[in-house]
């Protein structure tokens, strides 16, 4: 998705992401938020890079199936998305 060429499938693909090229996102904080056309969502904060508190990142909305997480989708434009979900554009330390 842009603006990252990136595709993971299952468990292992995403957990190789986190603990590999995602590591940036270490200690991020996630926030629960209103449904995003009826799926759960969720604002991410990542650690900021001065160190003190936390910057969005993205707004995660989770497709559920079976009783499991089907997708994961990332929304990129925080600075528009987090106001409309009643989320803060900055998370204090």
């Amino acid at each position: 998705m842009p603006p990252f060429d990136l595709w993971l499938s299952g468990r292992d693909d995403i957990f190789t992401w986190w603990f590999g090229p995602g590591i940036g996102c270490k200690d991020s904080r996630v926030i629960p938020t209103v449904a995003a056309n009826g799926s759960p969502a969720f604002g991410q904060y990542k650690p900021s890079e001065s160190g003190e508190g936390h910057e969005p990142w993205a707004l995660q909305v989770l497709e559920l199936s079976g009783g499991g997480i089907a997708e994961l989708t990332f929304f990129l434009d925080t600075a528009t998305l987090f106001p409309l979900f009643g989320l803060p554009l900055r998370l204090d330390s």
